[in-house]
């Protein structure tokens, strides 16, 4: 009977003998039981690594290396953009930016929903920048006074759509929410309001709305009347 008790007690006291030189600390537990459950054997896809003689080639020692400069994703190439997020890629995207695409009477609209999501809280619903934000916050209020200013009226929207990507001034960027479709229908919208009368009368859709001129760019047409009233 004595011996199994002398073999558990031998068995113990090496494994606490042992322990004493398995350390502990920062990312490393000591010893671990079954430890492939834990680590994986193959690459973690943008994981980084402290070896930096093993991943010395990849930026920030990552496990994966970054696409070839210039990739595009597949379905994403509208997503490219040639302008630089400076000034004078803002005054590039004024000169030379115009829209490509078509915009049916039910994108404009959509332009108008998001508008009321993204853009009203600062600017308000009919562009007069009375949105709660800039109610609350004055110095937020951007130094024209609402859209149907003369400087909303000859805004290229070029430098529209380029705002809305990178953002300007207190405004951020919005391209993490809006397509390059959609900030396009938002664009638009903004046009629409620079030209409403002072009955609250908004332009009318047109339903292809490739933008004519890169200054006055509204989308206007005698097929259907939109109205607004001012709140």
């Amino acid at each position: 009977m004595k011996k199994p008790i002398n073999i558990i007690l031998s068995i113990i006291s090496v494994i606490s003998l042992s322990s004493c030189g398995w350390k502990a600390g920062e990312n490393d537990p000591g010893i671990e039981y079954a430890p492939d459950m834990y680590y994986s054997k193959g690459y973690e896809p943008m994981t980084q690594y402290s070896d930096t003689n093993k991943y010395r080639y990849n930026p920030y020692f990552m496990s994966m290396r970054e696409p070839v400069k210039g990739s595009v994703a597949i379905g994403q190439l509208d997503y490219q953009y040639a302008y630089d997020n400076t000034p004078d890629g803002y005054e590039a995207a004024g000169a030379g930016l115009s829209m490509k695409i078509s915009l049916s009477e039910k994108d404009q609209l959509e332009g108008e929903r998001l508008f009321g999501i993204y853009c009203s809280v600062c600017h308000g619903m009919m562009g007069g920048n009375d949105g709660p934000v800039s109610t609350k916050q004055a110095a937020l209020k951007p130094s024209w006074p609402n859209y149907q200013d003369k400087y909303i009226k000859e805004l290229p929207i070029g430098k529209i759509y380029h705002t809305l990507t990178y953002g300007k001034n207190n405004m951020g960027s919005y391209a993490y929410a809006l397509t390059p479709k959609e900030r396009w229908s938002v664009a638009t919208y903004v046009k629409r309001l620079s030209m409403m009368d002072s009955l609250g009368n908004l332009p009318v859709i047109k339903a292809i709305g490739v933008v004519e001129t890169a200054t006055t760019a509204a989308v206007i047409d005698s097929s259907k009347s939109i109205k607004k009233m001012k709140p």
